[in-house]
């Protein structure tokens, strides 16, 4: 009498290696000269670096206040510290020239304390002196010196 159940458990076990030497065969078979080589390029390419703003000043014409009429009893000078005072609230605005034609650059609050760098000039009826804040040189305007007092240290 044969044992068929024999015969098929041989069956299975030589399928079962034929398979699995079938994967072997593909995965370490040398590649053939047919096959394709793909190589990834990698571009680093920079993060973009901020551009500072520039901003260019035009001095007018009109000429700077003799000496002598500078308030100097109200240390108004170039050097000096003065502090934005009286605007009730709506701070003052600080120009790119001397006189309301120019645009405003920003506006300073009340109590906002800036060093004077420029001026005094004469132009639309009041004295204007170009103002820097002490913590950042990009913050600078034109400014009236009636909104304008004196100070001691920033």
């Amino acid at each position: 009498m044969k044992k068929p159940w024999l015969a098929i458990i041989i069956g299975f076990i030589i399928t079962i290696l034929v398979i699995f030497a079938g994967i072997l065969v593909l995965f370490f078979l040398p590649a053939s000269s047919n096959s394709v080589e793909i190589i990834a390029e990698v571009t680093k390419i920079s993060a973009p670096t901020s551009t500072p703003i520039v901003r260019y000043t035009w001095i007018p014409s009109p000429t700077p206040l003799p000496t002598d009429a500078v308030a100097q009893g109200k240390g108004f000078q170039i050097g000096n510290f003065a502090q934005i005072v009286g605007t009730d609230g709506e701070g003052l605005r600080l120009r790119s020239g001397p006189g309301r034609s120019y645009g405003v650059n920003f506006i300073g609050l009340d109590n906002e304390v800036f060093r004077i760098i420029e001026g005094p000039i004469e132009a639309d009826g009041f004295s204007w002196w170009r103002l820097e804040a002490p913590y950042d040189a990009s913050r600078n305007g034109w400014s009236v010196q009636d909104y304008l007092q004196i100070v001691t240290s920033p």
